[in-house]
């Protein structure tokens, strides 16, 4: 992981609400090379971190994330669990449907 992307997972565990969402466009700005250290993030205990990373990867909407956002749905926290609902609906609609008749 690189020193830019390992501050940037530091802002989305201490950072305020705003450093947060910068730290989120950046990531989501850096793009695939950002998912080993947002993927890894999910199992932190910390469940805000957990959250933001899951929104970052909704950001990114690379379909690779998706194994790792479909567990996360199980989070036990509710925040998690929904921002990793929305995050497959972003990788969804990134990918221009997920392939049945209706996308």
């Amino acid at each position: 992981m690189t020193d830019r992307i390992e501050g940037l997972i530091r802002i989305l565990r201490d950072g305020g609400s705003a450093d947060r969402m910068a730290a989120a466009a950046d990531l989501a700005a850096i793009g695939p090379a950002a998912l080993p250290a947002l993927l890894s993030v999910l199992g932190d205990p910390d469940p805000r971190l957990r959250m933001w990373a899951a929104y970052t990867l909704g950001m990114i909407g690379d379909a690779r994330a998706v194994p790792a956002l479909m567990q996360a749905l199980e989070d036990a926290d509710p925040g998690a669990a929904k921002w990793a609902a929305a995050a497959l609906r972003r990788v969804r609609d990134a990918a221009g449907g997920c392939g049945c008749r209706f996308c």
